[in-house]
Parts: structure tokens; sequence; C-alpha cells
């Protein structure tokens, strides 16, 4: 169970998961751009919305391919519970808070802080 006013962010191992904001819903998804591996919760989203940029190489990834590959997640309230993939048992789980410039709107200001975690996770708008 993940308290969502206070986390967005799942780490297994060595692998990140991190709460995506669609139009219509919360998603987790791995947070790993398919090309390179680049962090996808420091991806922008393209003007249209449809795509993110990959803060490495600029690599578009479109969102509705990375809503398919999201962890099976059941929300209810502030509270979610997610399905995450087979692990060894002796994966350490972890889930922290940490800002994510993916869910920030495409026109959002390009100079906001990445590592600012005051902001809260249902927040569209930079501070």
């Amino acid at each position: 169970m993940i308290d969502l006013r206070r986390h967005n962010t799942v780490l297994v191992g060595h692998e990140r998961y991190f709460l995506f904001q669609t139009e219509t819903r919360w998603r987790m998804v791995h947070d790993r751009c398919p090309h390179r591996g680049g962090p996808l919760s420091l991806a922008r989203r393209t003007p249209d919305g449809r795509r993110l940029s990959c803060p490495w190489h600029g690599t578009k990834i479109g969102v509705a391919a990375l809503c398919r590959t999201a962890l099976p997640m059941v929300r209810s309230g502030d509270e979610a519970t997610v399905v995450l993939p087979g692990t060894s048992q002796d994966a350490p789980v972890s889930v922290i808070r940490r800002r994510i410039l993916a869910n920030l709107p495409p026109d959002a200001d390009a100079e906001t802080d990445p590592t600012d975690c005051n902001s809260s996770t249902g927040s569209a708008q930079p501070h």
C-alpha cells in the first residue's frame, strides 16, 4: 500500500517506478527510457502533451505506449496498491517522494528545480 500524499516513487531492487498522471488517471510506470535507460520521471512533455522527451537523448516516448506498460494499480482515495513485477523475495522495496517533471504541463517553466521535493503528487503546476 502506498500513501499517495507522501510517496510517488517505488524502488524495487535496482528498478524504479513513478506515478505518472495522464488526462484521466494516475499510472505506475517504469522510470526508464527504452532507448538508453534515461529517467523518464525527469522527462518533459512535448507541446502537444502526447509524448515525453527523454532528458538524456531527447528520444520521444508516446504517453499511450508508456501507459500500456504500466503496472497494475488500484487506487482508493489517497492510497494505492500496486502489483510489482516478478521480483526476488530478497529484493529491497522502498517508497519515496521526489519531483516528477513528467507530470508538469507541457508549457511549464523549463527552469523548474528537479530536486525540489516539496510539491504535491497531485499538483500539475510548478510552485
